[in-house]
């Protein structure tokens, strides 16, 4: 049968007197239907576990059956095989692996899960008192609970589970810490246990005497899940969402046993997060979930603005655990989800107890429901024999299954006297039922701590307080504290042995170090004479904070007013009454006087600190052998815990006195210096390190002082870092010195890089020779040895930049490639014209006809011809690539050069058109490609005959070369090897030389010298994204893409009537001839410029509209599955790409202002959610799906950020919250929430669903995650002020010392420079027609050969336009380039280092205003100016107009066109040779909206690779290199001769070739 059980929801309601427990044990166990666990598991193909990770598929119910039913375990040689109630004891994290684990040792063994994070100690305990023959665990918690002990010392099995990397969720493989015994799992099938076995063995949170073992049979097991199925109705299409632990009895009968048990499914998730709940709930389709009333809140508050949680979610039943389901909670989740709402009652002792009926509708507020497994009675507290009439108030009592048979003794028997005669068990809770057996829960007698949602046992606190502070504490009593924020934490009444002085609260959480886990020491002390007691001498725990007076604590209460004083009271006072108590007191002149007390102590100075704790001033005779800890000892032995003074300063000369009193502020200044006379040497180092960086007396500064409040800055911190590595030969890292800031904290992790020698990290970053190679890994893209080739110059000699060959070599291009190309287009064009002549009635709109399908004609042949005439040119002039290292400038270098010039200038053309073309233009190039290789269209290639991509490879925005530049003035080249089934992913560098593995994951933020990544980050490529079917494609979407492209360019077809207005005119005789006159005519040639300046402006604009317009019609999409995304989602998500790319918004917010609101209000139409006041960076961002961005008032964005929200797993929300800062090149994936104030730095990384907390601080990558940099300080509530940025300031509130300008303004400007730049550059063609019409009315009756229509003047004509365009438009180039350099110096003058905020200076104003001037320069040439200038000296005089200082022969922009240019040349200094490739060099730093500038220093000799960086304010010495995606933090220097590699940048270790052998 497939699924056993399915008859339990049709079963009829039990009989009067007959409990629902037994009611299903008679139909269920007691009737031979169910014999054994596997009995009742289904074996249908419907979901049973699922991961919250998914990439995996859920594991269905026959195949954990199947699993379940095959299971075995291995056993070592010396111990022997596990049989039935054999205790195996589960140390595992939550998860599907640890569901399925749970399953397996419950149906053959008896299974105790524990917390895996519990300690060593607690386990061994449980492990002895339970007498396990084995435990459960992984491999990384071996360590840690000291398993090896366990099975050395005890002899107890240690059984490692390690889950399967890939499949369905919850499979794993069990295999043994030592040797297996051979053949130990070949001994046949297990036999399972049957009804009367005990499967499964919980502890109790008891309140007195020791933990309880409550031992569970089968029956007792399969009975109460059948009653949660009963009472919850649950069936299979159901889908419960577990964030539970399941080593407690809710987690495991509940969110378990039921769901698997009536065939429906339970998603398990490691832990408690409340916005992975939203984003899991929605991606898997949740139909229920149960938790306690703390997450219920949790998940309210976390709830996304953009999701109704009553119509997009499936949620349809809620149930209440661990605690009291308050009224108004209950309400707000109705009417937040508009489903049944629940509260339950169940105990570890029986689960569950009562429920209410599935149609509860709220009409009972605080009601715990009715019977839903056992009997339920409310008896007399003072005799439970005796049950008490409906409404009185008593001890709620249970009978029947699924109660417990009894607690286990230590002889291995039951103890069944916590049973009445009648068989009724107290379950400690007070309560009262109504008439119709609704159960209301009025407190709690059995006094459990439930500190922050963990339960804490009041008695194993007493009992590790009882081992631990022998001699010093004679009894105990743990109890329940209130606090503000965790509810409830740990209170202590200490009884102090006779004669010893009080044991104070740090000095008892130091004794429980290895007794006691940290969450469970005592956070309130109260001394009393003897423990509160009721008649009977049981001691009283219950509700003793509230009778103490013991109002709600904080953590920001002081160590001191923690300890309280309370005298017993009389065993025959009522609990009603409260208990005087008060706070201790500390006389310092006692303690003055006890100082005394110590033989050879001569003088005492003891005062208060803030805190009220004390601290004192020791004189001691200068022979005495003693210090400081040894006085502290002595008067421990005289003085209350509490009162002896901390810090204690042991002085061996007089105390200072001045007029009669203790200088204690001289006698603090003593005590700085001693301090330096105890701090180890390293301690000493990093004092004077700080001193001489801070400006301060070194001496000050002690072992405790911390570097951030002596003044220092993120700034300071690199040169700090700098500093010590100069001193100490010891790379530290940013980001741990941002949690480790104090002098004796650096020092120490100092000390443990000089013990560690040659760390695992360290050896992992060994590069060789050539910056090449990271190499410790076999997944590791380099692997070299001494031989290879690209250590040979091959014969090149260097040559100098300004050598007269080189000059004339490197002004080829910009001379003469991009004329060329346009000369063809124009020439075409001309001739088309000419040529429909003959074919037209020369009425308007045959005109405009024949003239677009010139232009038409002229680009396709141009995009055709270009780019194969520039694959002709590469290996015409080179060849195939030769690996090397070759000198700048040399012959090879050259030729290399002006091959990468051509192909860059000339472009992909029509290889750009489809996938397969683009592929095909590669081979061309000499490319090696495998079959189903997906090549995204951004994706940067060069050298590309040295490049092998294998079978199925997927590149997204990457870039992917075999060129670098090296040290000295140097370049290579190296082949590249990309295997099979590897993920290239966005922003991600692979360098020469790198071979990466079959298989492996690179990125995003990643590079080729880093390891891979996880195999979950192929999710995140644009290319395994799901796309539309193809004939949605062909049918709907390309048509509606090429509609609106006709459409938007309607303005420029309006423009064209004033140019088209006069017919031809033409003379049949010789048209062409005619069409020159026709278009050289004035007028005609101001329409031209006119009709350039509409096409240029207008067409982005219309766009824009018309692809809001599609996107409203079409729908927004929600968060969820990508796998089960329908075909209009993916539809949507399409078009979005298509009609508002990045590109093309980018090219509308040039027009409309790319900063400003208006891009705000673009973004909401598209269904963002964006607040006030928002930074918007020039480049724009790549957003897939807008409506999934959420974006807080005054964020600031960088330039480059690309926010992820759907990838191929799932369609998520980011969520950026209040001033917080998205800086340049930073990366955020799906399900994202950027906290308030949070400032994810350059290139930082945010992982799937990844929370960063309000104020931290995030940069770059690592292990697939941004590196924390801590986290800042600030008010805890935020207003306005708090948030707002100074350019909010200055540009939306107007509060700015000088002129802002409006934004109508500014969109004027950003509309009259683009009618320029179109204007200036159509000048071109304009000059050029006038003149050859000029010259052709000339000489055309004097040269018979030249003018007259022969066959070869297309070429004539081609070659006259050609000398026309090679003289205006290098001229229009250089013209321009001066322009940008004239209004640089006129408009922001020579920059200084400084703060230049938007609101305190116009600095940013200006800048961006120079920016806006540039376009002429950037948008001009093809836009390939800047890109025929790299490599050039050419760049280098112009980068040296615009103020920088830059030295001989350096290759500036080596690799060719770069994507950012140096924004503040001139606060960049550059030696001799050095060699920079297109990488950041950015003096400036913008941290939420704080801008400043500082100078950038790069020495002789130094490199900087593809995709690195120097943030503003940091310094390369000589010889230095960055790799490829490589960030140099804010002050931190490189040293000479080092190399650097990731983000945030580490030195690596050198490799020196070995000598060859003979």
């Amino acid at each position: 049968m497939d699924h056993p059980l399915s008859f339990l929801l049709d079963l009829s309601a039990p009989g009067d007197g007959v409990s629902l427990g037994d009611h299903l044990a008679a139909h269920v166990t007691d009737n031979g239907r169910v014999k054994t666990l596997l009995d009742c598991l289904p074996s249908t193909n419907k979901r049973a576990l699922i991961s919250p990770d998914l990439s995996r598929p859920p594991l269905t119910h026959r195949m954990l059956k199947q699993f379940v039913a095959s299971f075995t375990l291995p056993n070592s040689p010396h111990i022997k095989p596990l049989e039935q109630n054999n205790r195996v004891m589960m140390a595992l994290p939550t998860g599907p692996e640890n569901a399925l684990a749970l399953l397996c040792i419950a149906c053959y063994f008896s299974c105790a899960p524990v917390n895996a994070s519990c300690t060593a100690e607690e386990l061994r305990d449980d492990s002895l008192r339970l007498g396990a023959r084995a435990v459960i665990s992984t491999v990384d918690s071996i360590e840690r609970l000291e398993l090896d002990r366990l099975y050395r010392e005890h002899g107890i099995e240690i059984l490692l589970l390690e889950p399967r990397p890939s499949g369905p969720a919850g499979l794993f493989d069990i295999s043994l810490m030592v040797e297996e015994q051979p053949g130990s799992r070949q001994r046949g099938p297990l036999t399972p246990n049957n009804l009367k076995s005990q499967a499964l063995v919980l502890h109790t949170s008891g309140t007195s005497g020791k933990k309880k073992v409550v031992p569970y049979s089968m029956r007792h097991l399969i009975v109460g899940a059948c009653c949660v199925i009963q009472s919850w109705n649950l069936h299979p299409n159901q889908v419960n969402m577990n964030m539970m632990p399941l080593f407690h009895v809710g987690g495991i009968v509940r969110n378990l046993w039921a769901p698997v048990l009536s065939g429906s499914s339970t998603i398990l998730c490691s832990g408690f997060d409340p916005n992975a709940w939203w984003t899991l709930t929605t991606q898997l389709g949740a139909t229920w979930y149960y938790a306690a009333p703390t997450m219920h809140h949790a998940i309210l508050a976390s709830k996304p603005a953009e999701i109704d949680p009553s119509t997009q979610l499936q949620i349809r039943m809620i149930c209440n655990a661990a605690g009291g389901l308050l009224p108004s909670l209950a309400n707000e989740l109705r009417a937040t989800f508009n489903c049944t709402v629940l509260p339950s009652y169940g105990m570890t002792e029986c689960m569950p107890i009562a429920s209410p009926l599935i149609t509860y509708q709220l009409e009972r507020p605080g009601c715990s429901g009715i019977a839903c497994g056992p009997h339920l009675s409310v008896r007399d507290q003072l005799d439970i024999t005796k049950e008490l009439e409906r409404g009185k108030t008593g001890a709620v009592c249970v009978r029947g299954l699924p109660t417990f048979s009894g607690y286990e003794l230590e002889n291995g028997e039951l103890d069944t006297s916590v049973f009445t005669k009648d068989g009724w068990f107290d379950s400690g809770d007070c309560g009262h039922m109504d008439e119709d057996g609704y159960l209301y829960i009025t407190g709690r007698s059995k006094e459990i701590i439930n500190k922050g949602g963990e339960v804490v046992s009041p008695f194993e606190v007493e009992e590790a307080i009882t081992q631990a502070c022998k001699g010093r504490v004679k009894q105990t009593l743990a109890f329940s504290v209130e606090h503000k924020v965790l509810q409830e934490t740990i209170g202590v009444v200490i009884v102090p042995e006779a004669g010893q002085p009080r044991i104070g609260l740090v000095e008892l959480q130091n004794s429980l170090r290895s007794y006691l886990h940290p969450s469970k020491w005592p956070f309130v002390m109260v001394y009393m004479d003897d423990l509160p007691k009721n008649q009977a001498g049981k001691p009283l725990r219950i509700k003793l904070g509230s009778r103490l007076g013991i109002t709600s604590m904080s953590d920001d209460v002081p160590a001191l007013d923690r300890h309280f004083e309370a005298k017993a009271p009389s065993k025959d006072v009522p609990l009603s009454r409260p208990i005087p108590c008060s706070r201790v007191t500390v006389d310092s002149r006692a303690v003055q006087r006890a100082c005394y007390r110590i033989p050879g102590v001569l003088d005492a100075a003891v005062s208060q600190q803030r805190d009220r704790s004390l601290m004192a001033y020791i004189q001691v005779s200068e022979d005495a052998e003693f210090e400081a800890a040894d006085i502290d000892r002595a008067l421990g032995q005289i003085l209350h815990g509490y009162a002896v003074p901390n810090p204690l300063h042991v002085f061996r000369q007089p105390l200072i006195k001045r007029d009669g009193d203790y200088d204690f502020a001289a006698m603090e200044t003593i005590v700085r210096e001693q301090n330096a006379a105890s701090m180890s040497q390293t301690s000493i180092l990093v004092s004077t390190i700080i001193g001489n960086l801070l400006d301060l007396d070194p001496g000050s500064i002690t072992d405790e002082s911390d570097f951030f409040l002596l003044g220092g800055n993120s700034l300071l911190l690199g040169r700090l870092i700098f500093m010590i590595r100069k001193e100490t030969d010891v790379s530290l890292e940013v980001s741990s010195l941002f949690v480790n800031s104090t002098v004796s904290k650096i020092a120490a992790l100092i000390d443990e890089q000089r013990n560690a020698g040659s760390s695992e990290e360290q050896d992992f970053y060994q590069i060789d020779e050539k910056g090449a190679g990271l190499y410790s890994s076999a997944n590791l893209a380099h692997n070299y040895d001494d031989s290879d080739p690209a250590f040979s110059s091959h014969g090149n000699k260097p040559r100098s930049q300004t050598h007269p060959l080189v000059i004339f070599v490197q002004a080829i291009p910009f001379l003469f490639f991009y004329p060329l190309k346009a000369a063809w287009t124009w020439t075409i064009i001309l001739h088309g014209l000419a040529f429909f002549a003959f074919y037209i009635e020369d009425s308007f709109w045959q005109r405009i006809g024949a003239l677009l399908c010139s232009i038409a004609i002229a680009r396709v042949t141009s995009r055709v011809i270009c780019p194969v005439a520039a694959i002709a040119f590469k290996w015409v002039v080179i060849g195939h690539y030769r690996p090397g290292k070759y000198p700048m400038w040399c012959n090879y270098h050259l030729r290399w050069w002006i091959v990468n010039q051509s192909l860059r200038t000339s472009g992909r053309g029509v290889f750009a058109l489809t996938p397969g073309l683009m592929k095909l233009y590669f081979r061309l190039l000499g490319m090696k490609i495998g079959k189903d290789v997906s090549i995204d269209q951004s994706t940067r290639f060069g050298e590309h005959d040295l490049i092998t991509i294998h079978d199925r490879a997927q590149l997204d925005r990457c870039y992917v070369r075999g060129f670098c530049v090296e040290r000295d003035g140097f370049f290579r080249l190296e082949p590249i090897v990309i295997g099979r089934d590897c993920v290239v992913n966005t922003y991600t560098f692979i360098s020469p030389g790198a071979r990466l593995a079959d298989g492996t994951v690179w990125g995003p933020q990643s590079s080729s010298h880093e390891p891979p990544s996880p195999d979950s980050y192929a999710a995140y490529n644009s290319g395994s994204v799901r796309q539309p079917h193809i004939l949605i494609r062909l049918l709907i979407g390309y048509p509606i893409v090429i509609l609106v492209r006709l459409i938007s360019y309607v303005p420029w077809y309006a423009s064209l009537f004033l140019l088209l207005s006069q017919p031809f005119g033409f003379d049949s005789t010789d048209s062409l001839r005619s069409v020159i006159a026709w278009y050289a005519y004035p007028h005609r040639i101001g329409y031209h410029f006119f009709a350039r300046i509409i096409r240029k402006i207008l067409p982005p604009l219309v766009n824009l509209v018309l692809g809001l317009i599609i996107k409203r019609c079409l729908g927004l999409n929600q968060p969820g599955s990508m796998r089960n995304a329908s075909q209009l989602v993916l539809f949507r998500r399409w078009m979005t790409s298509q009609l508002l790319s990045q590109h093309h918004l980018k090219r509308a917010f040039e027009i409309i202002g790319t900063h400003y609101e208006m891009t705000s209000v673009v973004f909401r139409i598209m269904g963002a959610k964006i607040g006030k006041r928002v930074y918007w960076p020039g480049s724009g961002i790549h957003c897939p799906d807008p409506e999934l961005l959420e974006v807080g008032d005054d964020v600031v964005f960088g330039s480059r950020s690309e926010v992820i929200t759907s990838d191929s797993i799932s369609f998520d929300p980011i969520r950026i919250s209040r001033g917080a800062m998205i800086a340049d090149r930073v990366v955020l994936l799906p399900g994202a929430t950027i906290g308030t104030q949070c400032v994810m730095g350059s290139g930082a990384l945010a992982r799937r669903n990844g929370n960063y907390e309000d104020r931290s601080v995030w940069m770059g990558s690592k292990n697939g995650e941004a590196v924390s940099f801590g986290k800042s300080q600030g008010p805890a509530e935020l207003g306005e002020e708090d948030t707002i940025t100074p350019f909010g300031r200055a540009y939306y509130q107007r509060r700015a010392n000088y002129f802002v300008m409006p934004y109508l303004m500014i969109v004027a400007l950003n509309v009259l420079l683009q009618a320029v730049a179109a204007a200036y550059w159509a000048g071109g063609f304009a000059a050029t027609v006038v003149a050859i019409n000029r010259i052709v009315q000339t000489f055309f009756d004097r040269s018979d050969f030249l003018f007259p229509d022969h066959w070869y003047r297309p070429a004539f004509l081609y070659l006259c336009i050609c000398i026309f365009f090679v003289v205006i438009l290098p001229g229009q180039a250089i013209i321009s380039l001066l322009w940008l350099i004239v209004t640089k110096w006129i408009i922001i003058g020579r920059r200084r280092e400084g703060k230049y905020n938007w609101d305190q200076s116009s600095y940013c104003q200006r800048w961006q205003t120079h920016l806006t001037l540039q376009k002429p320069t950037m948008q001009g040439y093809g836009g390939y100016i800047f890109h025929n200038l790299s490599g050039t000296v050419f760049a280098v005089w112009f980068l040296r107009a615009l103020g920088a200082r830059i030295g001989k022969d350096c290759a500036i922009w080596a690799g060719g066109k770069p994507s950012l240019t140096l924004t503040e040349p001139d606060l960049v200094t550059m030696g001799d040779n050095v060699s920079i490739d297109d990488c950041s060099v950015v003096a400036h730093i913008n941290s939420r909206g704080q801008f400043s500038l500082n100078r950038l220093r790069i020495g002789d000799g130094c490199a900087m690779r593809t995709g690195s960086r120097l943030l503003s304010g940091a310094s390369m010495e000589s010889q230095s290199m960055l790799l490829e995606h490589t960030l140099v933090a804010s002050g931190e220097i490189t040293e000479s001769w080092a190399v650097y590699g990731g983000w945030p940048a580490r030195r690596l270790n050198l490799l020196r070739p070995s000598p060859r052998k003979a």
